[in-house]
């Protein structure tokens, strides 16, 4: 705890949380928020092969998480570059959702769609081992529930962009 005493798990402030019984600090245990990113080009979907757990060797969206004194904006141009090599920007935030897994916890995914104009200099880096454009329509499974949301939230921007237009 702040003050040095043993922290106790127990029920404070609206839930079950750690909390010092003598200094009455209560220890919040939030998620850790990231960007995530949806990237289509001619209706193609840009995944990224993941080269580190979780999920190694499995298709995911691109992202990561944000970092200290960063926007969510800026994370999600920071790691588009950092994975594929692309240049793009934010066009809009799709929503959110989460995810817990065993190695980062509670996680908050922030959905972005992008926009790349230029794909020639796509190539895996980072956390990559490798970057590609999969049709929309044969996509492989993804890494995680959480990307599979994130894909229907666009899809379903996508279709009532279409029908608004």
């Amino acid at each position: 705890s702040n003050c040095g005493e043993k922290n106790v798990y127990g029920e404070r402030d609206g839930g079950f949380r750690y909390h010092c019984l003598s200094c009455h600090s209560i220890h919040y245990e939030n998620p850790k928020p990231t960007s995530t990113l949806i990237c289509e080009h001619e209706n193609k979907l840009l995944l990224v092969k993941r080269a580190v757990e979780p999920g190694k060797g499995l298709w995911g969206l691109p992202g990561g998480f944000i970092e200290l004194n960063e926007t969510p904006d800026q994370a999600a141009i920071r790691e588009l570059k950092e994975e594929t090599n692309l240049n793009g920007n934010v066009i809009c935030q799709l929503g959110y959702t989460c995810h817990f897994n065993t190695i980062h916890g509670d996680v908050l995914l922030l959905a972005f769609l992008m926009e790349i104009s230029d794909y020639s200099k796509m190539q895996a880096g980072d956390d990559a081992d490798d970057v590609e454009l999969f049709p929309l329509e044969k996509l492989p499974p993804l890494a995680f529930n959480s990307h599979e949301k994130i894909l229907q939230m666009y899809l379903d921007y996508k279709d009532k962009t279409i029908i608004s237009v």
